[in-house]
């Protein structure tokens, strides 16, 4: 994920309940729903992320919260004094849309329904509502220049802490990110090791990276 925009009405929140509101939707803080939102994911009951490289997520993940004057919904304005509503739009590498979509959306809502007085009313009513929009290849750029999606896999894979081979046989290791789970993407098998991986990007680019090995 590298951009979030939060829009609220103004005027529901003060200073202090908006940077509170964007502190819950910083990618490590929507990690910690992960174990409450299996059953939507499919997530992996034994998994975990590497810290280094949530580390480097962090550091380009903006949250922005925008507080609007004029909100029309069902045909009305809705104002400062009724239940709060809420639009998220997350944009995210296009490669990784569909795979990351169920995530985003269930840790979200969840995180926002934990500030709302009425927790459940988020799961009745659709007062939470999230666009996940995948940024096409060749429109990211930092430091200048365009990042397409292995660029940005390899800047996660030097971010990543060493992580040693995990002792349980059913867990697997992403050598490229770092993650160790029992269920992964897409797998590969090198050296008499397999490896698991998170994402098509990161098998892709470890493939590339033993043939680069294999040709030098």
């Amino acid at each position: 994920m590298m951009f979030l925009e939060l829009f609220v009405p103004r005027g529901t929140y003060n200073a202090a309940q908006l940077r509170r509101l964007a502190e819950r939707l910083t990618m490590k803080q929507l990690l910690t729903h992960v174990d409450a939102i299996r059953d939507v994911i499919g997530a992996s009951e034994a998994s975990s992320a590497n810290p280094g490289v949530l580390d480097f997520l962090d550091s380009i993940n903006h949250v922005v919260v925008h507080e609007i004057g004029t909100w029309i919904v069902d045909g009305r304005p809705l104002g400062p004094a009724e239940r709060p509503r809420y639009v998220v739009r997350v944009y995210v590498p296009g490669p990784w849309r569909k795979a990351i979509s169920a995530f985003l959306i269930a840790s979200i809502t969840r995180a926002l329904s934990q500030t709302d007085p009425e927790p459940e009313r988020c799961y009745r009513e659709p007062c939470v509502e999230v666009h996940v929009i995948g940024v096409s290849e060749g429109g990211y750029g930092v430091f200048g220049r365009v990042v397409g999606e292995s660029a940005l896999i390899a800047m996660i894979s030097d971010a990543k802490i060493d992580t040693p081979l995990p002792d349980d046989p059913n867990l697997l290791l992403d050598p490229v990110c770092g993650m160790v789970a029992s269920d992964m993407v897409a797998t590969l098998e090198h050296d008499g090791t397999t490896y698991g991986f998170c994402s098509p990007g990161c098998r892709r680019h470890f493939a590339d990276k033993l043939t680069e090995d294999v040709s030098q």
